[in-house]
């Protein structure tokens, strides 16, 4: 196998870690609750709650990004940046559908309110996939903001205070920090999804 491939593995097995680490540490916890029919609320809100857990998930990505990029000749590092970038996203979407699944079998996917509140409580959750989209625009536009628009921009802003607002805010009270993180995460998705509107030419006469 070549040293490229071999990046390439080791980097593919790092970005698995941000589902394997909190799947394994919840069963863990749940074989020590007492296996149930359903997932225990409580063991949900442990896992996505839990920073270290939250650490250990970003380091894995950030160390896989590195190591990716590390092992491409400079020559190829624009093309693998964006596939990088490709990659980070569908990340963030995997975990944002694993959060959730779980958020609903917490509550025997019937209660979706409670679901919801759990999804939107267990803080890292939603942090986590926020910041793998931010990162795949700082890695994307490779540091440059030639070319960026201004949605592009205020997508990264909104993305950025995401964290910064559960952290400030949900230090004073918790429900308005969770409230208004959300508000930019789903502010700075949209953003990010959206198309842009194009420029129609004036009409020539």
């Amino acid at each position: 196998m070549s040293l490229r491939g071999r990046y390439e593995d080791i980097s593919t097995l790092l970005y698995l870690v941000p589902i394997l680490v909190p799947v394994v540490y919840a069963l863990v916890l749940w074989a020590q609750s007492g296996i149930s029919a359903t997932l225990p609320s409580s063991v949900y809100l442990s896992v996505t709650r839990d920073p270290i857990v939250f650490m250990v998930a970003s380091l894995a990505v950030l160390l896989g990004v590195i190591i990716e990029v590390d092992g491409t000749e400079p020559k190829a590092r624009p093309a693998k940046l964006a596939a990088l970038g490709g990659t980070l996203q569908w990340l963030a979407v995997a975990s944002l559908v694993v959060v959730g699944i779980s958020a609903l079998y917490a509550n025997g996917f019937i209660d979706v309110s409670g679901a919801a509140t759990d999804f939107i409580v267990g803080r890292y959750g939603l942090v986590f996939p926020a910041g793998l989209v931010l990162l795949s625009y700082l890695i994307t536009i490779q540091f440059s903001f030639r070319g960026v628009t201004r949605r592009q921009a205020l997508a990264v802003v909104a993305l950025f205070l995401v964290p910064a607002s559960l952290y400030e805010i949900g230090k004073r009270q918790t429900a308005l920090g969770v409230g208004v993180a959300f508000v930019f995460l789903v502010v700075g998705i949209a953003l990010y999804l959206l198309p842009e509107k194009e420029n129609s030419p004036p009409k020539q006469e």
